[in-house]
C-alpha cells in the first residue's frame, strides 16, 4: 500500500453544504480483497465518513477521493502557487486564513488576488508607495503596488510595453485598485 497517499493522519476537504468544505482527518485505512480498501475520516465536528475505493483508484487520482489539505505551515502561504495541494478548498481556506490576519492581496503566480476589506485600510500611503518602490516582487507582502512596481520596472528598463489587467465582479473595487495603481505609478520616481 505504498503508493497510498491517503494515511492515518493525511488531512483532507470534504464538500460541507454550510461551510463549503470541512475539514477531516484520515484514522483508518483497511486493505481488503481484490485491491479494495476503506477509508475512514473523522471531520471537524466528529462525524465518522467511510469511502470504500480500490488501491488502483487511489494511485491514479481517480473516484470520489476527497481532496487533500496542505500542512499548517502553507494555510497562510502569500502564494497560492507554492501550496502543495493547489485545489478548490485550499485556495479558499488559504484566502479566508490571509483575510482573517488582514493580509487582502494573495498571488497566484504573476496573479494578484484582492478581496475588498469593505473598508478603509492603511495600505496606501506614501509610505507604502515608498516601501514597494525599487524592489522586486515577492520581497515584501502581496500588494497592489509591487504589481504596479513589477510593470514599470519592465517597462523602464526593459522597454517592455505592459498591461496590468484589474478585473471582478460589480462592487469588488475595481475603479479604487485602477487609481491606486495610477497613484503609484505617478509618484514613483523615474529610475535609470
Amino acid at each position: 500500500m505504498a503508493d497510498n497517499i491517503y494515511t492515518r493522519g493525511t488531512r483532507v476537504w470534504f464538500s460541507d453544504k454550510e461551510q463549503g468544505w470541512i475539514s477531516a482527518e484520515v484514522t483508518q485505512v483497511s486493505k481488503g480483497d481484490n485491491d479494495s480498501v476503506k477509508l475512514v475520516f473523522v471531520d471537524d465536528r466528529g462525524k465518522e465518513i467511510t469511502i470504500e475505493t480500490t488501491g488502483k483508484d487511489i494511485k491514479d487520482g481517480k473516484g470520489d477521493l476527497p481532496p487533500l489539505r496542505n500542512p499548517p505551515l502553507l494555510e497562510t502561504a502569500d502564494d497560492l502557487a507554492t501550496l502543495s495541494h493547489l485545489n478548490e478548498p485550499s485556495v479558499l481556506h488559504t484566502i479566508r486564513n490571509r483575510y482573517a490576519q488582514h493580509s487582502i492581496y494573495t498571488y497566484s503566480g504573476i496573479v494578484l488576488i484582492a478581496v475588498n476589506p469593505f473598508q478603509r485600510v492603511t495600505l496606501y500611503g506614501p509610505e507604502i508607495i515608498q516601501a514597494y518602490s525599487g524592489r522586486r516582487k515577492g520581497e515584501l507582502e502581496p500588494h497592489l503596488f509591487a504589481i504596479a512596481e513589477d510593470a514599470y520596472t519592465r517597462m523602464s528598463k526593459e522597454g517592455q510595453g505592459q498591461t496590468i489587467i484589474v478585473s471582478g465582479e460589480s462592487g469588488a473595487g475595481k475603479t479604487e485598485s485602477a487609481k491606486l495603481i495610477m497613484r503609484f505609478l505617478a509618484s514613483v520616481n523615474p529610475r535609470v
